[in-house]
């Protein structure tokens, strides 16, 4: 597991484990938002509630609040129907606020030759930034993974947590939790993750052990099938997200089908070329992909992959891993392992 904090108190307590009975788990989105509550009994992680909601339009974009009072009543309306009295949580940063690179040497670093090296690297100044990194000991070098986000993000996200009255126990990167997620369901193999999102793909490739490399795909998420539907079935765009979430939909399906297979080709196959390439860079093979996101919810979609890939694709299943509480309807657990991926991971980073 790997194990990077993004708060200004690097060397983190462990609140959760300390006594306290529970966690919420937050993931904002540009176009949904997305809160996780676990349960702790005995020290075990149970999923007792999930909701999500949607961002009102600009107010988080790419990452960035733009208006924080407004996302802070937002969530709160969203907060109310989950019903939840719990006050400690756990948030990700979106990859867009983040930095993931690396560096290579011949020797172990010492934390000076790393603040200076990432002080090089990085368009900010050092003092402006937390940072996290670890090492990868290789036959001839070390390579030095970095990851970095701005202090004023950070204690942005801080500070909405705690107007929402939780005690912020942890703010991670969102592709860090999800690593640690697939790392808890396939164990330390060559692994990736494909975020299919409404404004983006995320693409994130795992060692067997850590986080390597990560690619955004523009263009290619949701949004873009949504400007295709509009565009060759002259649709408005209400009507074209209601045949996102249901194809099958009257007399449109024939056409929609076609849009649909051709956006979905061109995804996988902008997909396909990122494996390769990561495959020749770090000379590593990939075993399964994991699919996260709205996109996981295309029917067949891991079947689709799967044939043009020619890897093993799957969407998480959490009920194989950990307990879920009997209010949540099995059928509503399909959005949770897709769509709710990330604030799951967020929830549980203690526990796995």
């Amino acid at each position: 597991m790997v194990n990077v904090i993004f708060s200004k108190f690097r060397n983190l307590v462990d609140k959760i484990k300390g006594g306290k009975d529970g966690i919420l788990a937050f993931d904002l989105g540009s176009y949904s938002i997305k809160i996780a509550e676990i349960q702790i009994e005995k020290g075990n992680p149970i999923l007792t509630k999930f909701i999500q909601g949607r961002t009102y339009k600009n107010v988080i974009v790419n990452g960035i609040i733009n208006d924080p009072q407004y996302l802070l009543i937002n969530i709160k309306n969203i907060f109310e129907n989950l019903g939840s009295f719990f006050k400690i949580g756990n948030i990700s940063l979106p990859y867009d606020l983040v930095i993931f690179d690396f560096f290579k040497t011949s020797h172990i670093p010492t934390e000076e030759e790393i603040r200076a090296k990432i002080n090089e690297e990085i368009p900010y100044k050092i003092e402006d930034i937390n940072y996290s990194y670890y090492i990868i000991p290789k036959k001839d070098f070390y390579q030095i993974f970095y990851i970095v986000a701005k202090k004023d993000i950070i204690e942005q996200y801080e500070t909405l947590l705690k107007e929402l009255a939780c005690e912020p126990n942890n703010i991670d990167a969102d592709f860090i939790n999800l690593h640690n997620l697939a790392e808890f369901f396939y164990a330390e193999r060559p692994k990736a993750i494909i975020d299919w999102g409404y404004s983006k793909i995320k693409v994130l490739f795992c060692d067997s052990e850590f986080p390597i490399y990560s690619r955004e795909l523009y263009n290619l998420g949701f949004k873009n099938l949504k400007k295709n539907i509009i565009k060759e079935l002259k649709v408005d765009s209400e009507m074209a997200e209601n045949l996102i979430i249901n194809p099958k939909r009257g007399a449109y399906y024939n056409q929609l089908k076609d849009i649909y297979l051709n956006y979905i080709k061109e995804a996988l196959s902008e997909i396909d070329y990122t494996i390769k390439f990561v495959i020749d860079k770090f000379k590593i093979s990939i075993e399964i992909i994991f699919l996260v996101g709205g996109g996981a919810r295309i029917p067949k979609i891991c079947d689709i992959a799967k044939d043009i890939l020619k890897i093993e694709t799957t969407v998480f299943n959490i009920e194989n891993k950990i307990k879920v509480s009997n209010n949540i309807d099995p059928e509503y657990l399909k959005i949770i392992n897709t769509q709710g991926a990330i604030a799951i991971a967020t929830g549980l980073r203690e526990f796995i």
